[in-house]
């Protein structure tokens, strides 16, 4: 098996990937892969759906790499606004409406705690999945602004705003 080969950017993975390279799309996938994870297992359960969820996120970039374009909006964004698609789709398909609350995972429960997920949950949906991209995911600052088509300064006030209703939800001092 040959050795994977090093690759010096984002950019470059991506245009090596729409080239067709094999090693690429794997070294991609590898990086991508366990946010997109858990992006979804902190939305759908059972685990094999969000598994399901995050392998067609993959299937679609997969397809239209080739419109993909370099306007300071990371991959890893883009990949993400591919995934928030798939979860619509989810929802649709499942019979549900945007404005239900999600259902909460397990694995989110073992991070937070029952009470901490009960004070992120009765925010608002955008603040909620500001932090979620931010802190839960760990999403750049650049790529979560762009997962959620917002320029990085809006998305930075959502973030502060977010963080604020949060401690004050949570009952926590905002210094």
């Amino acid at each position: 098996m040959a050795a994977r080969q090093p690759y010096e950017s984002d950019r470059d993975r991506v245009e090596r990937a729409r080239g067709g390279d094999q090693e690429a799309w794997t070294a991609l996938f590898d990086e991508h892969y366990p946010r997109l994870i858990r992006y979804f297992r902190s939305r759908v359960t059972p685990s094999s759906a969000a598994e399901d969820l995050a392998a067609e996120t993959f299937v679609e970039a997969y397809r239209s790499i080739d419109r993909f374009q370099w306007r300071e909006r990371p991959f890893g964004a883009w990949l993400f606004g591919i995934a928030r698609n798939r979860l619509l789709m989810h929802y649709r398909r499942e019979g549900r409406r945007r404005d239900v609350q999600l259902p909460v995972s397990h694995a989110r429960d073992e991070f937070l705690g029952i009470e901490l997920r009960d004070a992120l949950d009765r925010l608002p949906a955008d603040y909620r999945q500001a932090l979620e991209f931010r802190y839960l995911i760990g999403l750049s600052g650049e790529e979560a602004a762009a997962a959620m088509a917002k320029s990085h300064g809006a998305y930075r006030a959502l973030l502060m705003r977010a963080t604020r209703a949060f401690r004050a939800e949570y009952g926590l001092p905002n210094d």
